[in-house]
């Protein structure tokens, strides 16, 4: 039998909590019209997640379409996704994911600090069992992604101030 300490069960309902709002997100943004038949999560850096993002997703569609779980060590071997989890370690290799999802149109999220603050779009995270969501507005625009009021209402929104 294999005991949880607090602090192992504590991040375990953390992980699921992140797997469960990676695709609650889909449900409050708009992208640009796709021909493509699957909804791609691509979860790229150390897959924090295991087999649960797999067994979230197994036979569930996120908008009408059936969805796939991808995996990627590194940005280059990213293919085309709807949401891409950053969890690279370094700012730097966060910053040309961020920039990689801009210019195709993907949903960035990510748990790291300072991530929508850079430019990613969603920073998700879960503190004692409570979301902690920050959106960069501006960022998810410049995506070409439109995000429903309601998340908005519900986080900390970061939008470029007019001059």
């Amino acid at each position: 039998m294999t005991w949880l300490t607090p602090q192992s069960y504590a991040n375990d309902v953390e992980t699921e909590l992140t797997a469960v709002f990676i695709g609650r997100f889909a449900s409050y943004v708009e992208w640009p019209a796709s021909e493509h038949r699957h909804f791609v999560i691509t979860v790229l850096g150390e897959n924090l997640f295991d087999a649960k993002l797999d067994q979230l997703y197994h036979n569930k569609q996120i908008k009408d379409k059936p969805v796939k779980v991808r995996y990627a060590a590194t940005l280059n071997q990213v293919a085309r996704s709807d949401i891409l989890f950053i969890n690279l370690q370094t700012a730097s290799d966060r910053l040309s994911a961020i920039h990689f999802a801009r210019q195709h149109s993907m949903l960035s999220i990510s748990t790291a600090r300072g991530f929508a603050d850079n430019g990613g779009i969603i920073q998700l995270n879960i503190v004692e069992q409570k979301a902690q969501i920050k959106i960069n507005h501006t960022a998810a625009l410049d995506s070409g992604l439109k995000i429903a009021a309601p998340l908005l209402s519900i986080a900390t929104v970061l939008r470029k101030k007019q001059p």
